[in-house]
């Protein structure tokens, strides 16, 4: 109900600031709607005007540990120059300071473009129904030529930033099970029948070594080489970032082997990570004496160019199957038989822009403007993942090239307690987009 009410507020907003139409779009009834709404460009023909599509999204993770935040987390408060509550940087502030770049835009006469919105509603549920409704009202968004979104933060706290890259993700369960249903004592039973969760660890302990290489065979084949243009640039990152930028959180913790290191495994090295393990054991965690009749965990990939999504999701597959099967084979009868559940599911492509095209300079030079830089923004990548970005890409090729304008900083805690965003941040970012909406079709047309 809440995030229904929020696609209805939003809906409402657009058309009080001007938008030629706002609805709420949906070709999955289940899921929460794409907000979508346009504001026309207010000059020369619409015809021969280029569309710029705005991406976002008004869902927000869960507030977690109330008892964790210093103000109400759905309770937007002011505090000491910054916002807080829950979805104030992620990312319905950033969407609220587009919008309002676009209308001023509009209401001025200064929209030489035309721009139309689609914030969806299940983001941080993976996207659920985005494409399916996109394809399916494809004439509400026309041929855009610039995909604009602000879902990503700086790498500091007093530097702004540009994102050309993130990685993409695949998400597995991993499930043991036993032909008995039922947990048993391990006192009674213990040795003569299969042990769920021996089998599970033994799985886990083969997917990465301890320098924490990812042991699927093939895994690594088609990651593209680093090359030494690459180290350079993330040279002068790190001795600008770590001269600036000292308070900063990925500067005071002091990584070991190096900022530069850090930033390369989260960048631009895959990962694999094993998120939590789960029995099937209803009793207290205190009780240590039963043998669960099942065991599962949860486990993601982060995938990097040139990795396919597909192929690592097989890779991943084909190593877990075999072994189980290995292990399987070298156990004694028991009185109970083990099977292996395994659901991969490629999630989000890797997303990698160039930051040399015109549209990335054009972006830089309102970033610049905007804040009084002597020089360009930091150009950085992200960890995370973002799947409506490659897929957007993808979808409106060859025309549309995506570009992530950060405004939060690194210490907002999107997802965590406390998270915040300032003021100054969400002000200037509205007059980045602003900035760059205002002169973008200097360098994006209509023609092919």
């Amino acid at each position: 109900p809440e995030c229904r009410r929020a696609a209805r507020f939003l809906r409402d907003l657009m058309l009080q600031l001007g938008a030629s139409d706002a609805r709420l779009v949906s070709s999955t009834p289940t899921n929460n709607p794409i907000v979508y709404g346009r504001f026309d460009a207010t000059q020369g023909p619409l015809e021969t005007r280029p569309t710029v599509f705005v991406y976002g999204h008004y869902d927000v993770m869960p507030s977690g540990d109330d008892a964790r935040w210093e103000s109400p987390p759905f309770e937007m408060t002011g505090r000491d120059g910054y916002v807080y509550g829950r979805g104030v940087s992620d990312d319905k502030g950033p969407v609220l300071a587009t919008l309002f770049a676009v209308s001023e835009l509009h209401a001025a006469g200064l929209l030489d473009i035309s721009v139309v919105f689609c914030i969806e509603g299940e983001e941080e549920h993976g996207s659920v129904g985005l494409y399916e409704t996109i394809a399916a009202h494809r004439t509400l968004f026309g041929v855009p030529r610039l995909v604009l979104l602000s879902s990503s933060y700086w790498l500091g706290e007093s530097t702004p930033c540009l994102t050309y890259g993130m990685r993409g993700s695949i998400r597995a369960t991993v499930r043991v099970e036993t032909s008995r249903n039922a947990d048993v004592h391990s006192g009674v039973w213990g040795g003569a029948v299969n042990e769920p969760l021996t089998c599970l660890a033994h799985i886990l302990a083969q997917l990465v070594d301890p320098s924490g290489r990812v042991l699927v065979p093939g895994f690594h084949d088609e990651v593209r080489p680093v090359e030494e243009s690459e180290r350079e640039a993330m040279k002068d990152l790190v001795s600008f970032v770590s001269a600036r930028e000292k308070q900063a959180p990925v500067v005071a913790t002091k990584p070991v082997g190096g900022l530069d290191r850090q930033l390369m495994q989260r960048w631009r090295q895959p990962a694999l990570t094993i998120h939590h393990v789960d029995v099937s054991t209803v009793a207290a965690p205190s009780n240590a004496t039963l043998v669960p009749a099942a065991a599962q965990a949860s486990v993601s990939v982060r995938v990097v160019p040139d990795q396919s999504l597909e192929d690592i999701a097989d890779k991943l597959k084909s190593h877990v199957e075999e072994i189980f099967d290995t292990f399987v084979g070298k156990r004694p009868a028991m009185l109970d038989e083990l099977s292996l559940r395994l659901d991969v599911k490629p999630i989000a492509n890797w997303w990698l822009a160039d930051p040399l095209t015109p549209v990335y300079r054009a972006a830089s030079r309102a970033i610049r403007e905007e804040w009084g830089m002597d020089s360009d923004p930091l150009l950085i990548r992200e960890g995370g993942s973002i799947p409506a970005v490659p897929w957007l890409e993808s979808f409106f090729a060859p025309h549309a090239i995506a570009v992530n304008l950060p405004m939060g900083q690194s210490s907002d805690n999107a997802h965590l307690d406390n998270e915040r965003i300032s003021l100054e941040n969400l002000l200037r970012g509205r007059q980045v987009v602003w900035r760059l909406l205002r002169d973008i079709s200097k360098v994006i047309t209509t023609k092919d």
